[in-house]
């Protein structure tokens, strides 16, 4: 581990991950997601890390090593995943103190990983260092176009979720808890319950330019959808 100083002060130090520290992490997780089938395998997790380094591109001052490793990292310990989150986040973090890395950069990783998501900031918005920013517009951004449509048919498969139901309007939620307990819920729903609002909650000017892109192509595949649903296409 090699730490940077910037010359101004202490606040401004960046931690780096040597390359073999970041092949390890890119295993473990691998291993954690490779058997996935909702949508949250590793695929997932590559193209979040791609996406996070074109953002890099465009963001200098970002640490790139630990936005990398943070990618690899965010769904490990997801209740979407795993039905004891302590136990797990517990086991990310032998993991990391096993590679030697220092308290500060976990601490900083786990700050990001655990306010992130989308159900996190649903009464507030969260407010994350640049690093969090990249991480979390690159994981959003998966969320989108036409990936996010795949993923998001992939989980409505996994959790034998009807695609559409006239009778089961998009839901309201007050917390993070209230959202991830819904249980009678359409699959169409989750575009108008999150997808359609992420365009909006981007911090980075290109996830920004992505994004548009990427929430166009939702809208006509849920627009077609539905036209085709009443027959008027």
């Amino acid at each position: 581990m090699v730490l940077v100083d910037s010359g101004v002060n202490s606040s401004h130090l960046f931690w780096r991950f040597n390359l073999i520290d970041l092949k390890k992490i890119k295993r473990f997780a691998q291993e954690i997601h490779d058997k996935n089938n909702d949508g949250h395998g590793f695929d997932h997790i590559e193209r979040v890390v791609a996406l996070a380094q074109k953002i890099l591109l465009t963001e200098p001052s970002a640490n790139q090593e630990l936005v990398l490793a943070t990618c690899y990292l965010h769904d490990t310990y997801d209740e979407k995943l795993t039905d004891d989150v302590p136990k797990q986040k517990a086991k990310v973090a032998q993991f990391l103190n096993e590679l030697k890395i220092d308290k500060k950069l976990i601490d900083e990783l786990f700050m990001i990983i655990d306010n992130m998501s989308f159900s996190s900031n649903l009464i507030e918005r969260k407010t994350l260092s640049l690093n969090g920013q990249i991480v979390q517009d690159a994981d959003r951004l998966d969320a989108m176009g036409a990936w996010g449509i795949v993923r998001t048919l992939e989980y409505g498969w996994a959790k034998n979720r009807v695609f559409y139901d006239p009778n089961l309007p998009p839901l309201d939620y007050n917390s993070k808890e209230d959202y991830h307990s819904q249980k009678n819920n359409s699959t169409l729903n989750h575009f108008y319950e999150k997808l359609f609002k992420l365009k909006d909650l981007m911090n980075t000017e290109t996830a920004k330019k992505i994004a548009n892109q990427r929430h166009e192509f939702m809208v006509t595949f849920v627009e077609e959808f539905l036209n085709e649903w009443k027959g008027q296409a």
